[in-house]
């Protein structure tokens, strides 16, 4: 009742949020609407804010959003991922300038390795994101953008020192990047690399007596991380701008040791990850219109040596491993139009192909994918009133399958036809009050992984090449606004999601998957600052989340990774305002704290009779940081102050226990 009553809200209102697009110069281009001097929010990440949170990447920088539940910190395959609302990163891409950081095997890329000095900011879209964007942004988008130069001349160092509970030097992490902005062009490079020796578990954690890791040092933590980024950009004077951007990411993850009672685990080894990615884009901006060209391909090539024993390790003598060889290619063409003062048009067209191949340490190859989407999106907008903007948008996107072979004769899937819609209206009650409401239909098509491998080595999978793609209606109900002193961005959210990928095990033993999945997330999200005076100002988020799962195969009772409370906020305390001269003007002591509520240990629905029950824990944290002057800063801060022993993932090692940080930031 509550879907229905929603869903005819939505048609005869046909409204839409709109996701933020460009950002420049202290301006946010939204989807048909501008705004000056954009404020931090929920759903916006600023430099600043990664800076001030010490959030050195993407899966840090995610932490304290509402209704983003990170997942990682070890497990097999020691990753770093997320959930939204719900949802998985399979289901909500993340791009970097507009291009999909392709994965296109399993799905998920490791967010710990997208290191985030060169960023100028991270935009969440949940549920609803723009049609521009292509195929599979099912539950939204996370949406990373390069920073540009500014000045004729600028110059950034970072360094950054992780001390474990004992004093240790645990982790070093440098970012140093020159630009140039002219009147003609623009340059930039940052070079980034992070060097972590180790972090130390909780002096809480109680180890098993047949499992190697014992207390003190988490058993290879050890991980490298370099990202080296560059940017070029024309700006002849007459409305056209070039970029061109390249970006590499190397890193060495080491080993992730699992967290098993009673027998000794396995470990798995990345002996090779590597990213690059190239995109070019032009623009072209009339009076009235504009057009925009997109060309992107990113590389992903991994290797993987699972099944290893402690003495493998040790001695470096690892086993078979399989190399993955990902890429997608791609363009987009898109264009807008404003018909008059208060009708916008725009449309993009995208293509993007998604290659997956695999292959045994002896070269022998066991897969080659090659698959196809092409996608039309269209938005419309008007603002017939002010305080009003009304807006929708169609989108259609058709599944291809290219090339295809396997080693186990799977068959490949179907040609499928995806049809998006979402409509929403922004009203502006008050110059400081604002209401918003929702819906956005997007489809899925279930990564290569889900429909082409098998979870065991000793279980083959039923072909199917008929799956239908996974859909979900999601409706979303918002308030925005400044009540006295604070700021408030609330809402209440429900999102059905069927049509999703179920397992079948039949008496012979082979698995099938199925169309059999139906399920319903919805909660309420509240973020929040306020500033009280000179001395004092605070802010934080709440999620509270829910579920229901409508139909499924059996034994399948209980959603992974989505506790029903979460709650983080801070107090920044700026003891000497009125000082006449930095630093001890800008002085800041800020305390934090983070809450998670118990949680099942998996990114997917389960057994609730086998599932691991993460436990809720409490996190408090303490940081200071100043401003010599215009051109140096300096932090320094405690992570978890309490030394609490917590888990992010199932099988996995808690994480780091209390440890110290000192960072010193030069710019010019």
């Amino acid at each position: 009742m509550f879907r229905s009553v929603l869903l005819v809200l939505c048609l005869l209102c046909a409204p839409t949020l709109y996701p933020q697009t460009e950002a420049e110069d202290g301006v946010i281009r939204l989807e048909g609407v501008e705004i000056s001097e954009q404020k931090e929010t929920t759903e916006y990440i600023t430099q600043d804010r990664m800076e001030r949170e010490h959030s050195e990447d993407l899966w840090e920088a995610l932490r304290n959003l509402p209704g983003v539940i990170r997942d990682g910190g070890g497990g097999m395959r020691n990753e770093s991922n997320f959930t939204v609302r719900g949802m998985d990163e399979r289901l909500v891409p993340v791009f970097i300038d507009g291009a999909p950081m392709s994965s296109p095997y399993r799905g998920d890329t490791d967010n710990a390795r997208f290191l985030t000095a060169d960023l100028e900011d991270v935009a969440i879209h949940k549920g609803y994101s723009s049609m521009m964007l292509g195929a599979n942004t099912f539950g939204g988008a996370i949406i990373m953008r390069t920073a540009k130069p500014k000045k004729p001349f600028e110059a950034l160092y970072k360094i950054n020192t992780d001390f474990d509970g004992a004093g240790d030097v645990a982790s070093v992490t440098n970012a140093l990047g020159f630009g140039t902005k002219q009147k003609l062009f623009y340059g930039k490079a940052v070079f980034q690399f992070r060097d972590r020796d180790h972090y130390r578990l909780s002096d809480k954690f109680e180890p098993d007596p047949i499992n190697p890791q014992g207390k003190g040092e988490r058993l290879f933590s050890d991980s490298r991380d370099l990202k080296f980024s560059l940017l070029a950009g024309w700006t002849p004077d007459n409305g056209f701008e070039l970029n061109l951007a390249y970006v590499l990411q190397d890193a060495d993850k080491g080993v992730s040791p699992q967290e098993v009672r009673g027998f000794e685990p396995a470990y798995d080894v990345w002996t090779k990850w590597m990213r690059q990615s190239v995109t070019l884009d032009g623009v072209y901006t009339g009076n009235t219109w504009y057009a925009k060209t997109l060309f992107f391909f990113d590389k992903f090539d991994n290797t993987l040596s699972g099944g290893n024993t402690y003495e493998n390790l040790v001695s470096h003598d690892y086993q078979a491993a399989s190399t993955y060889d990902d890429y997608g290619l791609g363009a987009r063409l898109e264009g807008g139009i404003d018909i008059n003062s208060w009708n916008n048009l725009k449309a993009a067209f995208t293509f993007k192909q998604e290659s997956h191949r695999d292959e045994k340490e002896d070269g022998e190859k066991t897969k080659d994918i090659k698959e196809n989407f092409w996608s039309l999106g269209t938005e419309y907008s008007v603002n017939p009133w002010k305080p009003l903007t009304f807006s929708a948008g169609l989108g259609f996107d058709y599944f291809q399958p290219a090339e295809f072979w396997s080693i186990n004769d799977l068959h490949a899937s179907a040609n499928a036809w995806m049809f998006n819609a979402q409509a929403g209206i922004f009203y502006d009650i008050t110059e400081n009050h604002g209401l918003h409401f929702t819906f956005a239909k997007k489809a899925h098509m279930p990564t290569m992984s889900v429909r082409y491998s098998s979870p065991g080595r000793m279980i083959n999978a039923r072909p199917n090449p008929d799956l239908k793609p996974e859909e979900a209606l999601h409706y979303e109900l918002g308030y925005k606004g400044h009540i006295y002193i604070v700021d408030i961005n609330a809402a209440l959210y429900y999102s059905d999601l069927f049509n999703m990928l179920a397992e079948r095990t039949t008496v012979a033993g082979p698995l099938e998957r199925i169309n059999a999945g139906k399920t319903a997330y919805y909660g309420f999200e509240l973020g929040f600052s306020l500033y009280l005076n000179a001395w004092f100002n605070a802010g934080g988020s709440l999620s509270l989340s829910r579920y229901t799962i409508k139909r499924n195969e059996p034994n399948i009772d209980a959603v992974g990774n989505y506790p029903q409370t979460t709650f983080n906020a801070y107090l920044t305390v700026h003891p000497l305002p009125n000082a006449p001269k930095r630093p001890l003007s800008s002085l800041a002591i800020t305390p934090s704290i983070e809450y998670e509520g118990a949680r099942y240990g998996s990114t997917h629905m389960i057994n609730i009779n086998a599932a691991n029950v993460l436990p809720a824990y409490f996190l408090l944290h303490l940081r200071l940081s100043t401003e010599i002057n215009d051109s140096f800063s300096l932090s320094a801060g405690i992570e978890n102050l309490l030394d609490e022993n917590y888990v992010l993932n199932n099988d996995a090692l808690p994480m780091a226990g209390r440890s110290y940080t000192v960072s010193f930031t030069a710019r010019y």
